[in-house]
């Protein structure tokens, strides 16, 4: 058979424009930033990964071909235009990274051995947990110990941290109910008041008031600097108040709302700014966060259902169901598109608010997952469990290394 030579292909040693062709093994690639956008059209998952890694060389009109390229049918294109723009400060580039969702990408990176009562500071560079007889608070980044406080005998105790790195709230229910706040590792304040079991605690996000709720049927309101009791929520008191214990609280990210669920089958919503009579929800919740818009509100029961609420409307808007057993922790996404969930069945699941679908379920934990938080403005996932360990999850290197 006579075979027919095709002057058109590349040869082993030639240079060539890129193509939609897979360049021979020491081929030299020409051709520019056109180039690297002919290359993109290869049906080559890999020439396409190889010319964005060559992209950024071509400054704006590089980034100009990257960001498409987040929305391209391959998982592995997807990771690296979203690992090339991740640190980029370009406006264009945090505008496209804002837009994109990058959870489906995430993973387990990392996982560091903790204690009980594991807690994360909301901005997720902290941890705080039981050792022993020791209460450690530690930073994530560089595991050093910060600071170590004494733990009570026979008391059951959790713990709470704000973004101040210096702060720590404990609380203490044994022969009596109290709620101390910690700086640096030093008491500066003891709060009493509750008459019952301290059951759940919120800290606004801008640090500087806590609220407590007991088994008492009171929500309690503080000032963290001073340790004065601001206010209190009784249905002694407050018209429209929880007439049982009160399961759980959280801030709206104004600080302007407070949410509480109690064994009384009401949630209730509290204008922090009139202390009105709250708006209520007739709803059993273990479990009460509210969207950064301020329009969602997310709550679970102890059947693993989470129920998504339109505020506007008061009703329910999706039931999202994924579980066998109870969720411990809601946490929304930066800008409210995304609700991220852990449970007793160990896994951590991620659901699109808007239309309520799961998008990403991660495993790993042993234990039920009992926290999280998210660091550096979404790019990583912390969680902590009952297995003693927090796990950092995020976007891997396709070679290994962690971003």
């Amino acid at each position: 058979m006579i075979m027919v030579e095709h002057f058109n292909q590349p040869r082993d040693n030639d240079a060539v424009l890129g193509s939609s062709y897979c360049a021979p093994l020491g081929a030299v690639i020409l051709g520019g930033i056109a180039g690297v956008k002919r290359r993109l059209t290869s049906d080559d998952e890999t020439v396409r990964i190889a010319a964005l890694k060559n992209a950024l060389k071509y400054g704006e009109s590089g980034l100009g071909v990257i960001i498409p390229a987040l929305q391209d049918e391959s998982e592995q294109v997807q990771r690296i235009a979203y690992l090339l723009l991740r640190d980029r400060t370009e406006r264009e580039a945090k505008r496209a990274l804002n837009a994109y969702l990058p959870y489906h990408l995430f993973e387990d990176i990392i996982t560091h051995k903790a204690g009980q009562s594991i807690a994360i500071s909301p901005d997720g560079t902290r941890i705080a947990y039981l050792r022993g007889k020791t209460i450690r608070v530690r930073h994530i980044e560089t595991q050093e110990i910060l600071y170590k406080i004494p733990k009570y005998p026979k008391a059951k105790e959790f713990l709470a941290l704000t973004n101040d790195m210096k702060i720590v709230v404990r609380v203490s229910n044994g022969a009596s109910h109290v709620i101390e706040i910690w700086d640096q590792g030093e008491l500066r304040h003891s709060l009493y008041g509750h008459q019952d079991i301290i059951r759940a605690i919120a800290i606004r996000p801008d640090g500087q008031i806590l609220a407590s709720g007991s088994q008492d049927s009171t929500i309690k309101l503080w000032h963290l600097e001073t340790g004065k009791l601001i206010c209190t929520f009784s249905n002694q008191l407050t018209l429209g108040a929880h007439t049982d214990e009160i399961w759980s609280l959280a801030f709206s990210a104004d600080g302007n709302t407070l949410v509480s669920s109690s064994r009384d089958g009401k949630i209730k919503l509290w204008d922090l700014r009139t202390r009105d009579r709250p708006r209520t929800l007739k709803s059993y919740a273990n479990q009460v966060a509210m969207n950064p818009d301020g329009l969602t509100l997310a709550s679970t029961n102890w059947q693993g259902q989470i129920q998504l609420w339109n505020l506007a409307t008061h009703q329910v808007e999706h039931t999202l169901e994924g579980y066998y057993y109870a969720v411990n922790s809601l946490l929304f996404s930066r800008y409210g598109r995304i609700l991220i969930s852990g449970g007793n069945d160990r896994a951590i699941k991620f659901w699109d608010v808007a239309t309520g679908k799961q998008i990403q379920t991660l495993t790993g934990h042993k234990e039920a997952v009992t926290c999280l938080a998210f660091c550096q403005n979404g790019q990583y996932l912390v969680s902590g469990s009952l297995d003693k360990t927090i796990k950092i999850w995020g976007c891997m290197n396709t070679d290994g290394g962690f971003c």
